[in-house]
């Protein structure tokens, strides 16, 4: 029995086509197929779906996997790969984007499963579905309308009406009393079409009519129309045997004409009991009358309902021709009936994941209903909630598509200062900075808070949460005391208006930290953190992902003051990282930080671990991530430590060039990677280039961080090293007594690298007496056997490697 995902259920009435299926199977090995409808019916009707459906529970048993996906929109295909990298066991990356990709090799591959289906169920853009389309020995079938499919993506395969045939095969199978020659008047005034026949079998079961009762209501509603087809006249007598049977289940039909083809379950339209008005109200309100008249929708073959009855897809034909027979007042009507009904199953709370599949289940219709055009706070809100859920769950691409519409709409409709369009500027910026763009985000930004300061005041709660956005802007600038200037202002007005301990002002104070700690003020960055800990501790659950990330940020600040064992003991305690999932971006920010602290406690396991966490940020940001980086960072500082130079060099030289193509030459981080650079080509001999890379980077360090940033002191004893190396000896001295002397100002007398500096001065200087108090208080602080201490007693001049924070 093959592993199976969001397979629609076998339809027990499926009959013929068993030349069409043969062919798909033959074709399959070929590569993929796509099901289209034939030239003469464009529109469908023609079962390409249950084909596609048959064809899968057919032939299941030849695969290890079948996996249905819903292509229609990409969001929700999107969600169902994202599905299906769960059950292939493969890491979900924090941009959706590299997890998609992931599936797509994974199948490939044949890893874990060689033979596997998957099925694209109405792509009707094919360059949307090609990027995620696997190769290798599995199989790729989709349904679509559009015939622009060609050869290079799909095999065509042309799904015409039944032969006459399979169209009495069909209807008697659907009604075993039904004689032959009735079968056959049937299908030919139906015109062998799939979805005709399988509605006249509905109705009539439905109604209990005999075939010439059908028969002489088709011909009289034929005559009705001017332009006639099969499916029009039996959905046309079945929607109105429907109306007349049950008024609110046709309401609810006609409601669905406004939502799309995916899954609308009975909960969502129970959103909508205190919406409504008339027979439709009272149904609404009891939950049994509303699974009643859903089931009843089903049982006209108005719609194809689950198993159980809990919700229903109603065909895309259906819903056009719902929609063509209201009046323009009747179709406004319903529009904002379903916009309300949407808006009222709301959530709310988009991060929060207990609410995703809520607002799964809503992200489909939103085109359909046209949400963007609503005329209500409370529906462009529901808007605004799906454009935070998207990002949430990862998908920023789908965010940024949905925030730039709502953001185009709105200008237009309510104006660029209104409070929801520049509400939904500011979700466009962070989707923006998540794929990359982050100048696009920087200026988008700018602009937003600029017109919040002026329309809605500096304290407004939208205009706080965009002035932290640009907070985050500053730092990937690397302007990190602007972004702190920025974010104590913020902080002081959250305390004031919220209090100390509200959620949001906590972050506020978390990203205030984080400013301090890249200034490098370890010090002023652990007494907030500390503060802002014991708050969540009290507010939030044990191991909620942020009382994580204040532990987080915590280690790192005893990291930088030089409590590299209470950094390890503090993370160590938490063992909470682990319940997170490894890949959790809390639980790799404490892998490396708990990698840094091995390392500079001597531990021989500490290269390992930061290999280990290499991998794993990889795989959830990809190789041009800050944070990815900034843990290759640490791995070369491990391989450095282990003697690896090779390896050291190979990893930083690729860290320097990435940092270049993500933050700039300026930022205060590639100039820090190209600071731990030069320690490495130092430490071949290769003093003279050592100088070159050294000089670059402190020149910018001092510029963009200042003199006595943990950063510039680092690089400032490595050039001393280079200087003294090439005969240099004034130069050099003078640069290392002027790093001791900001050391011990800056990080104090008893830092392991103030003890460091304290040590080279001497060992430059000839004095051997200062040189062995050093050794002796280096000693003291990393206790006995420790690498560091073994080169101070071996006259070897000390290094003072960078660990750059996270940004």
């Amino acid at each position: 029995m093959p592993i199976r995902g969001g397979l629609p259920p076998r339809n027990p009435r499926f009959a013929g086509r068993e030349d069409l299926l043969a062919r798909m199977r033959g074709l399959l090995g070929n590569g993929p197929v796509v099901l289209l409808p034939a030239a003469d019916h464009q529109l469908g009707g023609t079962g390409r779906t249950q084909l596609a459906v048959e064809y899968a529970y057919r032939y299941a048993d030849t695969y290890d996997l079948v996996w249905w996906i819903p292509a229609e929109q990409t969001a929700g295909m999107r969600a169902a790969l994202v599905g299906l990298a769960q059950e292939l066991k493969l890491p979900e990356a924090r941009d959706i984007n590299r997890t998609l990709g992931a599936v797509r090799d994974a199948l490939s591959r044949g890893e874990p499963y060689r033979n596997w289906l998957v099925v694209f169920e109405n792509a009707n853009r094919p360059e949307d579905i090609k990027p995620y389309l696997p190769s290798g020995a599995g199989h790729v079938l989709v349904t679509s309308r559009n015939p622009r499919w060609t050869t290079e993506v799909a095999q065509a395969v042309p799904v015409a009406v039944f032969d006459r045939t399979d169209s009495v095969d069909f209807l008697r199978h659907r009604t075993p009393e039904l004689s032959a020659e009735d079968a056959e008047r049937l299908a030919a005034h139906l015109g062998d079409v799939p979805m005709a026949l399988d509605q006249a079998s509905a109705l009539r079961s439905a109604t209990g009519w005999s075939v010439d009762e059908y028969l002489s209501c088709y011909d009289a509603r034929a005559a009705e129309l001017a332009f006639p087809t099969p499916i029009r006249v039996a959905w046309g007598l079945a929607a109105d045997e429907l109306a007349e049977a049950s008024p609110a289940a046709f309401e609810l039909l006609e409601l669905s004409a406004f939502l799309a083809s995916a899954p609308i379950s009975w909960e969502l339209f129970w959103a909508a009991r205190g919406l409504m008005s008339g027979e439709l109200a009272r149904t609404l309100r009891i939950e049994r009358r509303l699974k009643a008249a859903v089931r009843l929708i089903g049982r006209y073959g108005l719609a194809d309902l689950d198993p159980p009855g809990e919700s229903l897809i109603v065909h895309p034909l259906v819903r056009g021709m719902l929609g063509q027979q209201l009046t323009s007042e009747r179709h406004a009507a319903l529009l904002r009936s379903v916009r309300a009904m949407l808006a009222a199953a709301d959530p709310g709370d988009p991060d929060n994941p207990t609410h995703w599949p809520r607002y799964a289940e809503i992200i489909p219709h939103l085109i359909h209903s046209d949400v963007l055009g609503g005329d209500s706070e409370e529906v462009r809100q529901l808007a605004v909630g799906c454009v935070r859920y998207l990002y949430a769950r990862g998908d920023y691409d789908s965010s940024r598509d949905l925030a730039a519409q709502a953001v185009a709409r709105w200008r237009d409709s309510l104006g660029e200062t209104d409070d929801q369009t520049l509400l939904a500027s500011f979700h466009l910026a962070n989707a923006l900075r998540a794929v990359g763009r982050t100048a696009d985000a920087r200026v988008l930004n700018a602009q937003t808070l600029r017109s919040q300061r002026e329309v809605l005041g500096g304290d407004d709660e939208t205009t706080l949460a965009t002035a932290n956005s640009v907070g985050a802007d500053l730092r990937m600038q690397g302007h990190f005391e602007q972004a702190r200037q920025l974010d104590a202002d913020n902080l002081v007005r959250y305390r004031r208006l919220f209090g100390e301990s509200f959620p949001t002002a906590l972050r506020c104070a978390n990203n205030l930290a984080v400013d301090l700690r890249l200034l490098g003020d370890f010090r002023g960055a652990r007494a907030l953190d500390e503060q802002v800990l014991r708050h969540r501790q009290v507010i939030l659950v044990e191991g909620h992902p942020e009382t994580l990330s204040s532990r987080a940020g915590l280690a790192f600040d005893l990291f930088g003051l030089g409590d590299y064992a209470g950094a390890a003991a503090l993370l160590a305690a938490a063992g909470h990282f682990e319940a997170l999932g490894e890949d959790h971006p809390m639980a790799l920010w404490a892998g490396r930080f708990a990698a840094m602290a091995a390392r500079r406690g001597g531990r021989p396991d500490a290269r390992k671990l930061a290999a280990a966490n290499v991998e794993l940020f990889r795989h959830k940001f990809g190789d041009l991530n800050v944070e990815t980086l900034g843990a290759i960072v640490s791995l070369a500082n491990c391989a450095r430590e282990a003697g690896d130079l090779d390896e050291a060099h190979h990893l930083l030289e690729r860290a320097v060039v990435r940092y270049h193509a993500v933050l700039g030459d300026e930022h205060p981080f590639t100039l820090a990677a190209g600071a731990d650079l030069a320690g490495v080509v130092r430490a071949t001999g290769r003093y003279a280039e050592a100088r070159t890379i050294d000089e670059e980077a402190l020149g910018g360090l001092r510029r963009s961080v200042g003199a006595d940033h943990p950063f510039t002191l680092a690089c400032a004893n490595g050039l001393a090293a280079d200087l003294l190396a090439i005969g240099e000896a004034q130069q050099a001295r003078e640069i290392a007594l002027d790093t001791l002397t900001r050391s011990r100002t800056v990080r104090g007398a008893d830092h392991p690298d103030t003890l460091a500096c304290a040590f080279n001065v001497a060992l430059d200087a000839g004095d051997e007496q200062s040189a062995e108090v050093a050794v002796q208080r280096l000693q003291k602080a990393y206790g006995d056997s420790h690498p560091v201490l073994a080169r101070a007693q071996a006259g070897v001049r000390l290094e003072t490697e960078i660990e750059p924070p996270p940004l």
